[in-house]
């Protein structure tokens, strides 16, 4: 126990660097903890040791030179990472033919990682920062010093081409924790088994049993068998490199046989865990923000302490018990990554369990070198197949997401109640388990978002996507569009899941502008939307008691596709929007014509900021409080314009833009 307080210590100093609020928690609860054990020694190691934690987290490198040489860590196709002088860099250079382990010389500068994030879409500066690296490289000149003779990238690559294109996804995904999309990526990432599929220690554990139980008919001795079993895995590693799960199996491996036949057991297995968790921390403090590491220790750590709290009798009823309850715990970080919950996670990962180890067995035995890919191939349709099957019966419940810190109050809570059920404390159990049930209920139900009017300028980019939430109602106008990711599936229904909206009652598009209609069809062909209309003849619309008017009612005008757009006005809380869509300044003339006043406090900006719109007499003449630019950020048109930020400005509008501050609510 003393080496799990110290483990958790390290851990809580360094986070108490990157999650100020987190960290204090955890630090309050460790200190309570030993204060209750009334363990003087121990409060003053584990101080020390969070001290340590926080000392690591602020060592952060930084030289700035004009030539840097040093060792590529890590391959990807667009990109690769590169160490340097122990600094880490992210370098963009497409359709590399790196391998980890080329020692290169590059010349370049030195620049702050910056990337485009759309809404609910994946952070990848949050994760290159996760893993130490702050600044990108920019490549002038590059010269290999040194090449690894070794090409595991390039043999990596060429393998998987020998499958086709929906085999290669998933058997590059169970082997090497590679990201290639495909149909049953998909469909697995849908039904919540994508966790299941990267968790390559469940299939690492069978193929290891698999190992000995082959050996053993040769080799005799135990200790032998163990240790040839595991020399015979770790080549494994060299392709894997550097998937952190793997690593940590095969070196905790390594300290449990050396604890078990050179130190006769005298370390238990939780101690030679936290002890695996502590080396680890010294070598990279950053592995104290993965969730990879967290849950690789957390996992095993809580699987403990249920199996030493909840015995019975028959294994069955164990099992499933402690099924159960890794899902609880499990439950906040699940909600993290897909804002929802399958209410058949556990039965479907009790029936897909053996048959991904089936297909990571069969793709082991391809990687020897035994042709066997078109069987591998049948396999996964098979499985493609059997998940589409399942997938129309899966009841899931949308659900806002955890922050940090509420996966931390739920899991103290949830431990809490645990440990009172494991000292039968009855009365203080049947107090708290109601109480816990009720509110966790009250979160997950769309009760209380049925309450909440609000209208969101969704980040979609260079693109326009407005949700308006209205009583039971949603209206969405424009659904964005992108050439490169499926805004309708990466950007909209992910954002609906946090908001816990299960249908779209009326979808607008205002023109058929790609950037704003571009997800049309994949939005109705993934999601319920009730009625979709885009005919300047079907306003005024009244919906639930919202009347939505539009004010481009001048098809004699229309020249271009965006003298056609809708201007959208409505009102909700007392506040008036207009949602200009792309319409140009002749359009806005003409509305001032007709219409002696358009209330307005929340304008948003026509053509993402572009000067062919949003004139100076028009602001003027709606004198909003809020003008609202949705934008890409960096985008190719330069939107939005100098001049339009001017007018704006001069009428003492309060500018937001998606491009800055990601999506808008009010």
């Amino acid at each position: 126990m003393s080496l799990l307080i110290l483990f958790l210590s390290l851990f809580v100093g360094i986070n108490i660097r990157y999650s100020l609020i987190t960290g204090i928690i955890e630090f309050t609860l460790i200190i309570l903890y030993l204060v209750y054990k009334r363990n003087k020694k121990l409060i003053v190691i584990s101080i020390s040791f969070i001290l340590v934690g926080v000392g690591l987290s602020f060592i952060r490198p930084s030289f700035t030179k004009e030539r840097y040489s040093g060792f590529i860590t890590e391959v990807k196709d667009n990109y690769f990472i590169f160490s340097s002088s122990l600094e880490m860099f992210y370098v963009k250079e497409n359709n590399n033919d790196r391998e980890i382990g080329d020692y290169v010389s590059i010349k370049g500068y030195k620049s702050e990682l910056d990337f485009i994030t759309l809404e609910s879409g994946f952070d990848f500066k949050e994760y290159l920062n996760s893993k130490g690296i702050y600044s990108e490289l920019k490549i002038e000149e590059i010269e290999v010093k040194f090449y690894n003779p070794i090409k595991i990238h390039k043999f990596k690559k060429d393998f998987l081409n020998k499958f086709d294109e929906n085999s290669r996804g998933i058997v590059g995904a169970i082997l090497f924790a590679s990201s290639k999309d495909s149909d049953i990526i998909e469909i697995s990432s849908e039904l919540h088994l994508m966790r299941l599929i990267s968790s390559s220690t469940i299939y690492l554990s069978f193929f290891l049993m698999l190992i000995r139980k082959g050996l053993s008919f040769v080799i005799k001795k135990e200790n032998w068998c163990d240790a040839i079993s595991l020399i015979f895995f770790t080549p494994y590693l060299i392709f894997t490199f550097p998937k952190f799960l793997v690593i940590k199996f095969l070196f905790l491996k390594w300290i449990l046989w050396i604890n078990k036949y050179r130190l006769n057991k005298r370390f238990k297995y939780l101690e030679v865990v936290s002890a695996s968790g502590i080396f680890f921390l010294l070598i990279d403090p950053h592995l104290a923000l993965q969730d990879g590491f967290i849950l690789t220790y957390f996992i095993p750590i809580s699987s403990l302490f249920f199996r030493d709290t909840f015995r019975y009798k028959q294994k069955w009823k164990n099992y499933l018990v402690l099924s159960l309850l890794i899902y609880a715990s499990f439950l906040p970080f699940s909600i993290k990554y897909y804002s929802e919950i399958s209410i058949l996670t556990i039965p479907l990962q009790l029936i897909f369990t053996p048959l991904y180890v089936i297909l990571f067995i069969f793709s082991l035995l391809s990687i020897i070198g035994i042709p066997i890919y078109k069987t591998i191939g049948g396999y996964v349709s098979f499985l493609n197949n059997s998940l589409r099957f399942l997938s129309p019966s899966i009841v899931k419940i949308h659900v806002p997401p955890f922050n940090n810190v509420g996966i931390l109050i739920y899991e103290i809570i949830f431990f809490i109640l645990l440990f009172f059920i494991s000292i039968k404390l009855k009365p203080i159990t049947r107090i708290l388990a109601p109480i816990i049930t009720i509110s966790f209920s009250l979160y997950i139900s769309p009760v209380l978002s049925y309450i909440k009017d609000y209208v969101s300028f969704i980040n979609v980019g260079q693109g326009d996507s407005t949700l308006i939430k209205y009583k039971t109602s949603t209206i969405l106008i424009d659904t964005g569009g992108n050439k490169y990711q499926d805004i309708a599936k990466e950007v909209l229904i992910p954002y609906f899941k946090k908001k816990q909206i299960y249908k779209i009652d009326l979808l607008i598009t205002t023109h058929d502008d790609f950037d704003h209609s571009g997800a049309l069809n994949s939005l109705i062909t993934n999601f319920t939307v009730n009625n979709y209309i885009n005919d300047y003849r079907l306003f005024p619309y009244s919906l639930n008691g919202l009347i939505l008017t539009n004010y481009n009612v001048y098809p004699e005008l229309w020249r271009e596709e965006n003298d056609e757009s809708l201007v959208i006005g409505f009102n909700i809380n007392n506040l008036n929007y207009l949602v200009m869509g792309d319409a140009p300044i002749k359009i806005e003339r003409a509305i001032m014509k007709d219409n002696k006043y358009i209330p307005c406090d929340i304008l948003k900006v026509g053509h993402h900021g572009s000067k062919t719109s949003t004139s100076d007499d028009f602001v003027k003449y709606l004198s909003p409080k809020v003008g609202v630019i949705s934008c890409g950020k960096n985008n190719y048109y330069g939107h939005p314009h100098q001049v339009v930020i001017a007018i704006l400005k001069k009428y003492h509008v309060e500018i937001k833009r998606t491009d800055l501050e990601s999506t808008i609510t009010f």
